[in-house]
């Protein structure tokens, strides 16, 4: 699957590092972002507990639930 992105074969491990390392830091930037955008605006109102940071957390939650679920018992 991973060739398909065109990652050269003779450096297939230093590439597969390197495009990992990509896309974490590109997960930390959107976390980063959602942070500054959502927690430092809205962390000390008293709804945001309740209406962001708890249904967030949840939907993260179920999205990684559906995700183990899917690649050990569905696979």
């Amino acid at each position: 699957v991973l060739q398909e992105f065109g990652l050269p074969d003779g450096q297939f491990i230093a590439a597969l590092v390197g495009f990992n390392i990509g896309v974490e830091i590109g997960q930390l930037t959107v976390i980063a972002c959602a942070f500054l955008l959502l927690g430092v605006w809205f962390g000390n109102k008293p709804w945001y507990r309740a209406y962001i940071s708890i249904p967030s957390s949840c939907l993260i939650a179920l999205i990684g639930a559906y995700w183990v679920i899917e690649r050990t018992i569905l696979a």
